[in-house]
């Protein structure tokens, strides 16, 4: 049985990840492109038509 906090965790735990990951490239010097939520591009890559905007 788990408890509320492990709940939590395992919903939160990609999240907590990604943002470690950041700030440990940052303080790399790693420089990452921005990341982009375009919809229609991803559908494009696969060949489906998406909604134009």
């Amino acid at each position: 049985m788990l408890y509320g906090i492990d709940d939590w965790r395992a919903m939160n735990a990609n999240d907590m990840l990604t943002r470690t990951m950041d700030r440990n490239r940052s303080r790399a010097g790693v420089r990452t492109l921005p990341r982009t939520n375009d919809v229609n591009a991803f559908l494009a890559a696969f060949g489906v038509k998406g909604r134009r905007a």
